[in-house]
């Protein structure tokens, strides 16, 4: 099987597949309002779909006609080409804003609720779609939003009664471990790797205060080598650097990643 090399779409990106600099096997993942212009500026590169709409939640009570979202992502899937649609799993409120770090703007849910809307909105966009529906753990952020959603458990809960893959960020995983007060890897093994159909990697940082965060910096050997071991457990789909960082470093974890991706 061969894998997918992707990085997340991004002016930097836009700027090596322009200029040539990118290796024309190189996927890009872009999301949302990004596409339309991802279909303008990255014409002949394989692209990927990661979430159709933003400011969205599997919880809301009508999530596929919220927005529109089910009919905006078929045309964005339908536009892109992209072999499967990934997704947030959440939230833990019904409507919320993903401006200064995930915020709730109704309710907050009790676990069973959230649990049960994001399982029935998965269902229902499922069934209208021609591509798997893969779900992605989430950063813990001190946000209400984030309630449950990223304990491993009820990820885990959610991807398998909704029958999806999953999307593991390894980022996000070692962000919620520190947060959640779990070494990483008792995190991981928590989580539906036998599911695992993508994987997101990028270097976390830690910030003021001590906490960890999740900063789509530049790949630390600590990142690699958690690679290493989810690549041992399973066979994705794709893996995708998310960096918002210098070319020059983009095109150095690009490099580190593709040798790993030939060893398999």
């Amino acid at each position: 099987m061969t894998i997918v090399l992707a990085v997340r779409d991004s002016p930097v990106a836009r700027a090596l597949h322009a200029s040539g600099a990118m290796p024309p096997d190189v996927s890009v993942e872009t999301s949302g309002p990004w596409t339309e212009g991802a279909l303008r500026e990255l014409e002949g590169r394989g692209l990927l779909l990661h979430n159709g709409v933003w400011d969205w939640s599997l919880a809301h009570p009508h999530a596929a006609a919220d927005q529109d979202a089910l009919d905006l992502t078929r045309t964005r899937l339908r536009a892109t080409g992209a072999p499967w649609l990934s997704l947030h799993p959440g939230f833990a409120a019904a409507a919320v804003r993903f401006e200064r770090g995930m915020q709730a703007t109704s309710r907050v849910l009790d676990r069973d609720e959230a649990r049960d809307r994001m399982v029935r909105t998965v269902r229902v966009v499922g069934q209208h779609l021609d591509v798997p529906v893969l779900l992605e753990n989430l950063d813990a952020q001190a946000s209400r939003a984030c309630d449950h959603v990223c304990e491993p458990s009820f990820i885990s809960d959610v991807v398998r009664a909704s029958d999806a893959g999953f999307l593991l960020d390894l980022a996000h995983a070692q962000v919620s471990a520190a947060r959640l007060g779990m070494s990483v890897h008792a995190y991981l093994a928590a989580l539906p790797l036998e599911r695992m159909r993508e994987v997101h990697v990028s270097g976390p940082r830690w910030r003021r205060g001590g906490v960890l965060g999740d900063a789509h910096a530049t790949l630390r050997s600590e990142d690699l080598a958690l690679l290493d071991v989810v690549l041992h457990e399973a066979t994705p789909w794709a893996v995708t650097l998310e960096f918002a960082g210098s070319a020059a470093a983009l095109l150095g974890d690009v490099a580190k990643l593709a040798t790993r991706i030939e060893r398999i």
